[in-house]
Order: structure tokens, then sequence, then C-alpha cells
């Protein structure tokens, strides 16, 4: 019976590998080609996050149609712009 059953099992292992490509082709897969990063980005706002999630830095396009870099401190405070009056504070010692 134990060889029976043996039989049966291989012959059903193989007829259902042999229907199975017909009832359920399988398509080409090709891999794509690898993209090259591109020469230019465009964005109307930039913005700097540090590791804290904190906004650092931004480079944004202000009413005039002028860019403007803005640097923060750890605290959300402008250190640095380049706005019509210019904020420049020295790097702290540490």
């Amino acid at each position: 019976m134990k060889s029976l059953n043996l039989k049966l099992s291989i012959m059903a292992g193989l007829l259902g590998g042999v229907v199975g490509q017909y009832l359920f082709p399988s398509a080409s897969v090709y891999a794509q080609a690898e993209r090259s990063a591109p020469k230019t980005v465009e964005a109307g706002n930039f913005r700097l996050i540090n590791q804290a999630g904190h906004l650092a830095g931004s480079m944004t396009i202000n009413a005039n149609g002028d860019g403007v870099i803005t640097m923060f401190d750890a605290n959300g405070k402008a250190i640095f712009t380049t706005e019509e009056k210019p904020i420049v504070k020295p790097a702290a010692a540490r």
C-alpha cells in the first residue's frame, strides 16, 4: 500500500508540474536599466531637516521672486538669512 501511495504522489506531482505550466503561464521578466540621478532639480522650496526632525535651513522664493536662504538654530530661531536685512551671527565656540 505504501508503494502505491508513493507512486501516486510522484505521478500527481509530475502531472501538476506539467499541467500548471499551461494553466498558469508565466511571462518573461527583464531587469530595468539603472536610472541616473537628474542633473537639475526644480522646486519652489527646499527644506533642510536635521536628525531630530527640526528645520535647520530653507531655500525659498520671496514675493519679489528673489531667492532667500535662511538657517535656523536648534530652537527654531533664524540665525542667518539673505532677506533684505540679513541676520548674521557668529558661530559659538564649543
